[in-house]
């Protein structure tokens, strides 16, 4: 036997990893899982989505054979997803009603409440408090018979009603409006604070009043918090289900595309047609992103 091989292979020792591989393998380490749980969660499913669309997919009959872009043309020729269609962009309204009120909310705070944690606390409670819950609660407080907008104003609209397409979608608006005024405040707020007051000094000195001061120094100082908040905003409001399921309660007038993705897919089984309506509304979402950042990207470069 060769002893000294044998005490050669004893003392081999593996290579000690530096401290920036260390560090390297240790973030590998800790994305791993979510990026595991991305590439079986989120885009297989997307894959299976779009092959899905092109397909007459039927999961209880094991069906799914090839037919182009039938779905897609069923899907265009279907008139509930046009109306679901047109909710969905109608109800987008209560974003720059929202950005608008919530602007205005931080200047009143920053300016004339100079800051009060009250008052800040007060409009940023819709915030934190759940979908679910603002939904049921407006949902009571539009209520026609026993509803607290009726009763307190000596009203008798019916806003939930099947023949007056503009009442819910009204409503709606509303509670979205208030649902998110208190994020969209405070965002505000924190672009507020990184304005230096320079710029209101020097606007002062000149004479410009209090509404030039907001249009020529805080509205585009703002733009970076207007650009995210419309962003989010619209991907969000594309994507809206609980308006239509929980506040309209399936109310034709007030249908949202996720709705009728929902109700195709699992009420009707149109499996294939609802990964059609998928795909598209994902396009929209990404067209719609692409072109706000184009449009921001040319903003900040002056064209």
């Amino acid at each position: 036997m060769n002893f000294s091989l044998v005490k050669q292979n004893k003392s081999f020792k593996r290579p000690k990893l530096s401290l920036k591989h260390r560090e390297a393998l240790t973030g590998y380490l800790f994305i791993l899982i979510p990026i595991i749980g991305f590439l079986v969660f989120s885009l297989a499913s997307i894959c299976a989505s779009v092959y899905y669309s092109f397909t007459d997919y039927d999961p209880v009959y094991q069906v799914a054979n090839w037919v182009g872009f039938d779905n897609y043309i069923k899907l265009f020729q279907n008139p509930d997803f046009i109306d679901a269609l047109i909710n969905t962009i109608c109800l987008l309204a209560s974003i720059p009603i929202g950005v608008t009120i919530g602007l205005l909310l931080a200047v009143y705070l920053k300016k004339l409440a100079h800051g009060s944690m009250l008052l800040s606390l007060i409009y940023y409670l819709p915030a934190v408090t759940s979908a679910v819950a603002i939904n049921i609660i407006f949902n009571y407080i539009f209520n026609t018979e026993y509803g607290i907008l009726n009763n307190f104003f000596g009203l008798n609209v019916d806003w939930f009603s099947l023949t007056d397409p503009v009442l819910i979608k009204i409503a709606i608006v509303f509670k979205n409006v208030w649902g998110a005024i208190g994020s969209t405040m405070i965002l505000y707020l924190a672009g507020l604070n990184n304005i230096p007051n320079e710029y209101y000094e020097a606007a002062e000195v000149v004479g410009a009043s209090k509404w030039q001061q907001l249009i020529n120094i805080t509205i585009p100082m703002s733009n970076p918090t207007t650009f995210y908040l419309l962003v989010t905003g619209i991907i969000g409001g594309l994507q809206s289900y609980a308006d239509s399921q929980i506040f309209a309660k399936g109310n034709q007038n007030a249908t949202t595309v996720v709705y009728f993705i929902w109700s195709e897919g699992i009420g009707g089984s149109q499996y294939a047609l609802a990964c059609a309506a998928s795909v598209f509304l994902a396009l929209v979402i990404i067209a719609l992103s692409i072109i706000q950042f184009s449009r921001n990207n040319l903003l900040k470069s002056g064209k």
